[in-house]
Parts: C-alpha cells; structure tokens; sequence
C-alpha cells in the first residue's frame, strides 16, 4: 500500500448491526489514516458504538441526507487523498489499497462493481436507465455511475462541494462533475457484500431525483447536450410536418411554423445557457 495520508469518511445511519465490525477492520489495518463517522441523526445504537471506538465523530442532530453528511466529512477531512465508503459492510477494507495505490496519478479512482458483486435484483433495472442515460448525456462510458466506494482528491473535490446534493445522488453528481470537466477517473473492478441491516434507499424516490439531478447537472456543465437535441428535434418535425402542405402548393402551416421557430428560440437559449455556465464554472476553477 501507498505511504499516501488518508482520510476515510464513513457515512452512517442506523447502522448499528454492521458499523462496529467495519470499525474493527479499519481501526485495525489502517493505524495511522484518520477515520471520520458521520452519524446522520441516527436513533438506533449507532452513536453509543461509535463512542467505544478511537476515531472522529461528527453527528447531525437530525437525518439530513447521504450528500449531506459526505461533506460534512469532506470539510472536517485533514488530509488530501479521501477515502469514501458505506456503513452498511457492503465494502471491502482490502480493496482500500488498491484505491489509494492509484489516486496519486489520478484525480478519483471508483471502485467498480463486478456482476459478481451482490446487488438487490429489483434496483438493477432503475441503474442501468440511469448509467445509459448518464453515459449519453456525458458521452464517456461509465462503469458503475453511483458507487459510493472511491478515493478522492481533496483539493479538487471541494471546488464543487457546493453543487454535491443532499441525498443519495451526491455519488452520481462527483462522478458526472468530474467526468465532464476533464478530471482523470479511473475505475478499478471491486466486489461487493450483501448489506447488513436493512436499507433506508427508496428506489423509486431516489431514482427519481438522481434522474433529475442529472438532467440538472447536465444543464450545469454542458447545456447544449439538452438544448441542442431539442432544438433539432423540433425544426426536423416542423419541416417534416410542412412537407405534405409544400408539394401540393399550400405554403408553410401555421403548426409547422411554430414549431421550427420554437426550435431556433430553444437553440439561442442554449447558447445563452452555455455562456452562464461557462463563466460560473470558471469562478469555482
């Protein structure tokens, strides 16, 4: 393993069934890296297990979020390589290594998922829209879009703290930001546990909301990836809806019309967009 100083930030909440093995394995194999637990407003025994181990806790009087409690850790971090991984038993220690091996020449490894690793079979379809659908709008091919096992640099990560979510999306916005603006991401294969305890991940809500911070983040980054499809869309069914009405000696409709000039309106206000974004980005860089 690197020489590299680590800091390994653990997200928790009612994690009292699997939070007290993990902490054994960390406190054990990694002596001199500083483990940071976030306990996010938990009601079971999560801080009273936490008290029993020499590590940092930070506690949130109230649940706040997944996202939430990742910066939280980020912002009490002291040291430049991070290290983020779930309470749950899900991840491996020995696969810490690996990860951190690589982060000097890289600005964020993630730990891929293998189809060997366990997943509940009812989210699996939910991911593979939402990986598509990622991958299309970024245009680069991604591996495993919202694993919450990864190393990261500090330094560069906390230009974009303020656009990481509250929820459980905040995995999928790291890997989109750094993905679009041109950071080097590497993706070492990993395998996963079945989870201890129960999840508190709501497919359908939090699907949802990571489709929407994605199309929101997309209009962040690269508007024109939105607006640009949208517009062409629109002026090649206005022009194909004029066809018929052309030939025969009729002139433009007033539906086709409208919807090429929607088209061209759509494109200046992604040209528009793009410029807003452009200079935002350019103040946090």
């Amino acid at each position: 393993m690197s020489n590299l100083p680590i800091s390994i930030i653990i997200p928790s909440y009612n994690e009292a069934d699997g939070i007290s093995s993990i902490l054994h394995c960390l406190s054990s194999r990694f002596t001199d890296s500083e483990i940071i637990v976030i306990d996010d407003g938990s009601t079971d025994r999560t801080p009273e297990i936490l008290r029993q181990f020499d590590i940092k806790v930070i506690s949130h009087s109230i649940n706040k979020g997944y996202g939430a409690s990742l910066k939280s850790g980020i912002k009490a971090a002291t040291n430049e390589n991070l290290i983020f991984m779930d309470s749950d038993g899900q991840h491996r220690a020995e696969d810490i290594p690996r990860l951190i091996s690589a982060i000097d020449a890289n600005d964020m490894i993630v730990g891929a998922r293998t189809p060997a690793s366990h997943r509940p079979i009812g989210r699996r379809p939910g991911k593979i829209i939402l990986t598509w659908l990622a991958q299309i709008l970024s245009g680069r091919k991604i591996p495993d879009l919202n694993s919450g096992f990864r190393a990261v640099k500090k330094s560069v990560l906390v230009k974009y703290l303020h656009l990481l979510p509250q929820g459980f999306s905040a995995s999928t916005t790291m890997t989109l930001i750094f993905m679009t603006r041109g950071y080097s991401v590497k993706f070492i294969p990993i395998s996963t546990e079945k989870r201890i305890g129960k999840s508190t991940v709501k497919p359908i809500r939090d699907g949802f909301g990571t489709i929407l911070t994605i199309l929101r983040l997309i209009t962040l980054i690269n508007p024109l990836k939105i607006f640009f499809p949208s517009s062409l869309f629109l002026i090649l069914i206005g022009i194909i809806w004029s066809i018929p009405y052309l030939v025969n000696g009729k002139g433009l409709t007033v539906a086709s019309l409208f919807l090429m000039l929607s088209g061209v309106l759509i494109f200046f206000m992604g040209m528009i967009a793009d410029q807003i974004s452009q200079m935002r980005l350019e103040k946090y860089e």
